[in-house]
């Protein structure tokens, strides 16, 4: 997601008074000060998507927490360059920071580091087409978030787990994950990772052939997307809506979805998708619906 200029300013004005704050700890501070100076100074780079800084102060905090005997400073510095190289697609450089990182977080007992670390392993892996080794870290770093009561993450974890079983064409399993999630969601009122929920889950009762099952939880994503403003996945949604409802036999309900949904494919350019649903329209008409 790009930054507003607002935005971008208060990141830059951020990092100015953190080099400063950093310029004063090398002379005074203790070198884990030091090294968390350098990783928030890495963190606000990565904030600016100039990872090549990014990257260049984590490996500076790296070599300060060495020096200091500093497990926790490692692992974060580790991790740190893991994200760096998963943004320049060097996904195995990331899957070898990342698990040095989770065995550091393992060492000093920090559950939600690790699991953090599982997870972004996971992340790569599914990157390099490898789905199995991608869902197994996912299940790792989800048992570790439980251990912590981290729901934000659970909940997370379980669509992307679901996810990777609808790539693999297995909706019932992918289904009772996502069931799980949504469990979670409705209760955290979240919009964003609600309406995402709502409608994987929509998509996977649809492939199920559960066509009246999906409506509801797609006419939920199309309302929380309309709310928030996200139109590209309002018209996945009210798309994938439209189809459920013609599956249904409610061909009035078909009708306006699909109605709706054409401008916003024609405000997004997507002239390809624009012209199946103004060819769905015209059989409508044709039928006299």
């Amino acid at each position: 997601m790009s930054l507003s200029d607002t935005e971008r300013a208060h990141i830059e004005a951020a990092l100015q008074k953190q080099r400063d704050s950093l310029a004063a700890l090398r002379f005074t501070g203790s070198p884990a000060d030091v090294g968390q100076g350098l990783l928030q100074l890495a963190e606000l780079h990565g904030m600016l998507e100039d990872h090549a800084a990014s990257r260049k102060h984590y490996e500076e905090a790296l070599s300060v927490f060495k020096t200091a005997h500093h497990k926790k400073g490692q692992a974060q510095a580790l991790y740190g360059l893991g994200v760096a190289r998963a943004q320049f697609e060097d996904h195995k450089g990331a899957i070898e920071w990342m698990a040095q990182s989770a065995a550091l977080f393992n060492e000093v007992k920090d559950k939600e580091g690790e699991a953090l670390c599982r997870a972004c392993i996971g992340e790569s892996l599914r990157a390099l087409g490898h789905r199995d080794g991608a869902e197994e870290k996912y299940q790792e770093a989800l048992i570790l978030f439980r251990q912590t009561r981290n729901t934000d993450r659970v909940a997370a974890l379980l669509m992307d787990i679901g996810d990777i079983r609808m790539e693999t064409g297995d909706y019932k399993r992918a289904r009772e994950r996502f069931l799980e999630a949504l469990t979670i969601l409705e209760k955290s009122q979240e919009p964003e990772p609600l309406a995402l929920c709502q409608l994987l889950l929509g998509e996977a009762e649809g492939l199920l052939g559960n066509h009246e099952a999906a409506r509801p939880h797609l006419l939920e994503a199309v309302e929380l997307y309309e709310q928030i403003h996200d139109h590209v996945f309002e018209a996945r949604a009210r798309w994938d809506l439209g189809i459920a409802c013609f599956q249904s036999k409610d061909l009035a309900a078909a009708k306006e979805q699909f109605e709706a949904v054409l401008p916003l494919y024609q405000e997004q350019g997507r002239a390809e998708e624009a012209e199946k649903v103004r060819k769905v329209l015209a059989h409508f008409t044709s039928q006299g619906a």
